[in-house]
């Protein structure tokens, strides 16, 4: 568990309460920094390969690395292979890292020129190790690996926000977050010269690992501990090179203080002994598991849309019914050479039973015999076997009316006759009723009355 939080006012202040002269330098190193670039000498991989050397036995910088290991090769410089920020921020929560890191994913690096807008964002993975503590000409301990005074981490947290580095990271893997990525911070010489007036500020992040040291050979403290770094420390480590990477969109570039300042007086030796391969190997398995990780949420995510139903099926294919007592089934499509659409047509059907059902009345109203809406009934109800639905059928009630009125019409046409007797004969005689209106209006009232009988003994 990292040892990150609020840091009381018991803890020491660490801003240098004395005067620090300038540096000054008189190359621009031994991987060729260009002030104008802000950039050292190469690609990305060559310029790896220049300041991932530390020094060897006589304290002077190591020859230039022959090659990177392939967890570095294939990564360094390029803008390929980077984790997802929602598969490493969740890695991160795992870890209980979500408020030192996962939460800042989507913010970007530190820029030079002390945060300048306009500069270049941080290109620079410096790694450091604290040459402490220093034990002198004793031992170390058996277990210095899991001590807990020399794992401490509060023993680097400071009250005033001058903490050692942007991360520090103990022997047993945990780290202590002292500034955000964001926040520019030098630790090198290099860094401060006064030749760059402060245009390096932001280009770098910095990485402390815990190393305690003893007295070497000769003066000093050139002995460090078997082996330098933990596994746990360059798995750590390895999590923090991927994760200023994720948000500068690119695989930084992995720097020694040593090669920053070989060309400085009193310059640094850290980190001592350190081994490139492992640190390319820690990156390898944490790039196996996140690429696990993300193809199973990535086929979480695919599972979860499969299962969806299809909103629209193809019409192709059919059309879906909605049942009033069941569950949606689907159903093929009319034939293509129908007259009118495939999907059945409720009130012609209705209108049709009830003509084919219902007797000729006074009026001698016929059933419906239209042949153009029979032969595109018949395919959709041929295309289409469904038990009838048990909906009300009004379309009867309305044959009805218009039977009535028929009646009405023919009644209000019909003629006049009277009958009358005169010398032993009868004599019948018919005119149009057109001046009656009170007799029109009893005739259709009494036909109407009829059709309403008739209707009702038919709907009994």
């Amino acid at each position: 568990m990292a040892i990150i939080g609020s840091v009381n006012a018991a803890l020491a202040e660490c801003r240098p309460g004395h005067f620090r002269p300038p540096f000054f330098i008189k190359t621009m190193g031994q991987c060729g920094f260009n002030s104008e670039a802000l950039s050292f000498r190469g690609t990305p991989a060559q310029q790896a390969m220049c300041l991932m050397r530390g020094m060897d036995a006589t304290r002077n910088l190591g020859p230039l690395l022959e090659g990177l290991p392939p967890g570095l090769a294939k990564r360094v410089g390029e803008t390929t292979g980077l984790p997802t920020r929602e598969t490493l921020s969740a890695y991160l929560s795992k870890l209980d890292l979500e408020w030192d890191f996962a939460a800042y994913l989507w913010q970007p690096l530190s820029r030079a020129q002390d945060n300048d807008p306009d500069a270049p964002m941080a290109k620079y993975f410096v790694i450091h190790d604290t040459s402490g503590p220093y034990y002198g000409h004793r031992a170390f301990p058996d277990d210095i690996n899991v001590n807990p005074k020399v794992n401490n981490l509060r023993s680097f947290a400071c009250s005033d926000e001058w903490g050692k580095a942007h991360v520090v990271v103990n022997r047993m893997g945990d780290s202590l977050l002292n500034h955000d990525f964001s926040i520019p911070w030098r630790e090198t010489k290099f860094e401060q010269a006064a030749e760059f007036g402060g245009a390096l500020k932001g280009l770098f992040v910095h990485i402390e690992m815990i190393q305690p040291r003893r007295a070497g050979a000769g003066r000093g403290d050139g002995h460090s501990p078997d082996p330098a770094f933990t596994p746990a420390q360059y798995d750590r480590l390895a999590l923090l090179y991927t994760v200023v990477s994720v948000r500068a969109g690119r695989w930084l570039v992995p720097a020694f203080h040593a090669a920053l300042d070989a060309d400085i007086r009193n310059g640094h030796d850290d980190p001592l002994n350190f081994k490139v391969d492992s640190f390319a190997d820690s990156i390898d398995r944490l790039m196996e598991n996140l690429q696990g990780a993300q193809q199973y949420q990535a086929s979480n995510a695919t599972t979860a849309t499969d299962a969806q139903p299809d909103a629209s099926p193809p019409t192709s294919d059919g059309f879906w019914i909605d049942a009033l007592w069941g569950t949606p089934r689907k159903i093929a499509a009319a034939p293509a050479t129908a007259a009118v659409d495939s999907a059945p047509n409720l009130a012609a059907d209705a209108a049709a039973d009830s003509a084919a059902v219902k007797p000729p009345d006074a009026a001698g109203a016929e059933p419906d015999s239209n042949p153009a809406r029979d032969s595109s009934a018949a395919p959709a109800a041929a295309a289409v076997q469904l038990p009838p639905l048990p909906i009300p059928r009004p379309d009867i009630k309305v044959a009805e009316r218009e039977s009535e009125a028929a009646h009405e019409q023919k009644s209000a046409d019909a003629k006049a006759c009277t009958t009358h007797r005169a010398r032993g004969h009868r004599h019948q005689s018919c005119e149009p009723d057109s001046a009656g209106d009170s007799t029109r209006h009893h005739v259709s009232d009494a036909h109407v009355r009829h059709a309403q009988g008739s209707s009702r003994r038919h709907r009994s």
